[in-house]
């Protein structure tokens, strides 16, 4: 029996150094091409696109980093943005400073994960490439959301959980699991991380005590996040908590393309544990066919996604902020695979590894690729839709423009109400055009509150702002409202 389990047992990268260079390859060549998108994204404005705009024109006028209830995150990664303002107030520079904390967090997240599993199971990288770049990718779009930007953060976490950590190690995840208490969705992400770490404890008898341990731990936090849930209510989350909602998001934001191009992911994950479980030699007709099978699914998800991106100008893809509601639970089976995957490299760990690096580390390469050209051409279509937005708002001869006057970009990403603060962002720091918002009655609100006799100019359809700029002085609204009273 022992003889027949040794077949199955990966031979020992430590003894094959070659190996142990393709697995770092394949983490800094996956975050290389991570960050490269994240890059890219940034210089399309993509961080702008639906509430993007209105959060950094409220951050810079208050000169505090936006943050929504509890949701501190964003104050966190900001806080520099808000610093650069005191020695320029170019809003070029700022844009990337608001940007890069999230468009480079999947990248971060690899990097991280990598520093985790490097010495003692460097195959699990895999995982957290498939997390990063194949589970959000339908939804990475919505750059500043905070329930992506949370899972990101957790996957270095997750695999910590698996394995044994050294002290530094223990300490930057204990400085990523702050990150879990900023939205409800923490809670699940830690408790899944208990169970996965004490299931993982019934089969490595090794480290069975520090497994335990840290589940008894998570289960703790999960704890605390739970009573921060209870103690301070988030009244959007309560809102948005009911089945018609929760349906409607899953219509508008998963169903389809998104829905789709994840579920090949998911096959194609499926193929790649199972490769590394069948033995060499005996099963090699099938481990090949296992692995094709995953190039092909990789491929049919990148096609099916690169599809949903550039065709009609964004339309298919206006609601995939929707997506995030749900992002959880479609990433759970990658949480899984790399459970079985050190479930079943437990017994001997640290000296164990799979036979084969080279088709994970070509899979590895294709999710990193899939991401990053999914996002660019989404990046492109929302520059080319900014590009036609700003000809028509400019050749506009009054201040006010009515939505009729742009009525073209309905039903695309750009028909969001946080589009208006785009427009501050782009024509400076002392904007000269009102975009007024779709909605019938919110026209009449914006046009009585900007004809007032203490006019109110909109910085989103529920926030009014005064003309004067803020304490930095940043959106100087008073030559744009002399012009309109003229």
């Amino acid at each position: 029996m022992k003889a027949e389990y040794a077949t199955l047992r990966p031979t020992n990268v430590l003894a094959a150094p070659g190996r142990a260079v393709s697995w770092a390859r394949l983490a800094y060549g996956a975050a290389a091409i991570l960050a490269l998108a994240g890059l890219f994204t940034c210089w399309c404005d993509t961080p702008m696109i639906w509430d993007g705009a209105y959060q950094f024109c409220y951050s810079l006028r208050a000169q505090e980093p936006y943050k929504y209830l509890t949701r501190f995150h964003s104050y966190i990664v900001w806080t520099p943005m808000i610093w650069l303002t005191r020695l320029t107030h170019n809003l070029t520079a700022l844009k990337w400073a608001y940007g890069l904390p999230f468009t480079l967090a999947p990248a971060a997240s690899v990097l991280l994960s990598w520093l985790v599993v490097r010495r003692n199971a460097p195959h699990l990288i895999i995982w957290a490439i498939f997390g990063v770049a194949a589970a959000p990718l339908p939804g990475q779009i919505f750059i500043i959301n905070d329930s992506i930007f949370q899972q990101h953060m957790f996957w270095p976490v997750f695999l910590g959980l698996l394995l044994p950590l050294r002290w530094p190690q223990s300490l930057v995840l204990g400085l990523l699991l702050v990150f879990q208490f900023s939205h409800q969705v923490g809670m699940v992400l830690l408790g899944g991380g208990g169970a996965a770490a004490a299931a993982l404890a019934l089969r490595d008898r090794e480290h069975r005590v520090e497994l335990l341990l840290k589940s008894g731990i998570c289960f703790i936090l999960a704890a605390f996040a739970l009573w921060k849930m209870v103690h301070f209510p988030d009244s959007y989350a309560q809102r948005e908590f009911t089945w018609a909602r929760a349906s409607e998001t899953w219509q508008w934001g998963v169903a389809g393309y998104p829905l789709r191009g994840v579920a090949f992911m998911w096959v194609a994950g499926l193929c790649m544990l199972l490769h590394g479980l069948l033995r060499v030699g005996r099963w090699e007709r099938q481990r090949l066919g296992l692995r094709w099978t995953a190039v092909v699914c990789i491929a049919v998800a990148a096609v099916n996604w690169s599809y949903w991106a550039g065709a009609q100008d964004g339309r298919l893809w206006a609601d995939a902020l929707n997506y995030r509601r749900w992002v959880v639970p479609l990433t759970v089976p990658f949480y899984l695979l790399a459970l079985f995957d050190a479930w079943f490299s437990a017994p001997g760990r640290g000296t164990a590894q799979r036979v084969k690096c080279a088709p994970r580390l070509s899979v590895g390469y294709l999710v990193g690729g899939t991401f990053a050209l999914v996002l660019s051409i989404q990046s492109i279509v929302w520059a080319r839709l900014v590009e036609r937005l700003k000809r028509d708002v400019e050749s506009h001869a009054g201040v006010i423009v009515p939505f009729s006057e742009v009525a073209w970009m309905a039903d695309t990403p750009a028909d969001h109400w946080g589009t208006a603060s785009y427009v501050y962002v782009w024509e400076g720091n002392q904007p000269r055009h009102v975009l007024l918002d779709r909605g019938a009655q919110n026209q009449r609100d914006q046009l009585k509150a900007l004809r007032g006799v203490n006019p109110l100019v909109p910085l989103s359809p529920f926030t009014p702002v005064h003309p004067e700029p803020g304490p930095a002085g940043f959106f100087d609204f008073r030559p744009m409202i002399s012009r309109l009273q003229q």
